[in-house]
């Protein structure tokens, strides 16, 4: 098993949690997890990758290990604006990134808003080019009315088969294992607070007006029987970022990360290895 690093970064508005893995003289790879996640998802898929790189998988603020602050904004540029600080932090130059369902389109912001720091950018399963939580939902959200929702939620004990449709996997997945260490992060009380503040502050769809400026290799990995993302958000992600490659993983679902990590790990290598 590979050695795993653990280090805490400060940004403007608390601390990300980071795992890293492998050397730290390899080439950098930043993999961002998606919607209910944290860097635990990544597991599988790092240790692969880790002989031939130097892995970074961070918890987006509100998420997994990292800090929850009630103050901060939680929009998806918001979190972008935090990733760059972590890798300015890091020192490590710039980043091959891969990012998972929201985490696909916070990379987007990043390469946007900071291209020098991204070698290349692999969207897996993406979120972006559609309106994100309804008006009416924002609006209970900044009222605080969702938080009490969520709060009165995470009272009651979660189940196998709960956690298996959050996050859109087969329950033969939770295992007792899998689900201590989904769930072990999101004790934390300030969690309804952050669930509701991210409904509020959401900015989905954001980067349609500038996602064609995208000038860096850029790889769109989704599977065919995904539920959570619509088929014309990847479709218009392949018909705006210049050059863009796709592989579409048929019959797999949206968290690839679990259902074939393996193959993932595999897509990932070879197209680093081609722009290397």
């Amino acid at each position: 098993m590979t050695m795993v690093d653990a280090q805490r970064i400060p940004v403007a508005d608390g601390h990300i949690h980071i795992a890293s893995y492998g050397m730290n003289h390899e080439e950098p790879v930043m993999l961002l997890h998606g919607t209910a996640a944290y860097h635990y998802c990544w597991r599988i898929v790092a240790e692969q990758l880790a002989s031939q790189y130097r892995i970074y998988c961070p918890d987006l603020l509100g998420s997994g290990f990292s800090d929850k602050p009630r103050t901060a904004a939680y929009s998806k540029r918001a979190q972008a604006k935090r990733i760059q600080t972590v890798i300015e932090a890091l020192d490590c130059g710039s980043v091959h990134l891969v990012g998972h369902s929201m985490c696909g389109e916070i990379a987007v912001h990043l390469a946007l808003q900071a291209p020098h720091l991204v070698r290349s950018l692999t969207l897996v399963a993406p979120d972006g080019f559609r309106r994100g939580v309804a008006s009416p939902v924002k609006w209970a959200a900044r009222k605080g009315w969702m938080e009490g929702i969520f709060r009165g939620a995470m009272k009651r004990q979660l189940k196998p088969g709960t956690l298996a449709r959050m996050i859109r996997l087969p329950l033969e997945h939770m295992t007792p294992a899998f689900m201590d260490s989904w769930t072990k992060p999101y004790q934390d009380p300030n969690i309804p607070y952050v669930i509701a503040k991210t409904l509020a502050d959401d900015d989905t769809g954001a980067i349609a007006p500038r996602a064609s400026e995208i000038a860096i290799p850029t790889m769109l990995i989704y599977g065919s029987t995904d539920k959570m993302i619509p088929m014309r958000v990847f479709r218009q992600y392949e018909q705006t970022i210049p050059g863009i490659c796709t592989e579409i993983y048929d019959g797999f679902g949206h968290v690839l990360m679990e259902e074939c990590p393996d193959r993932l790990a595999a897509s990932i290598r070879s197209f680093i290895d081609k722009i290397k």
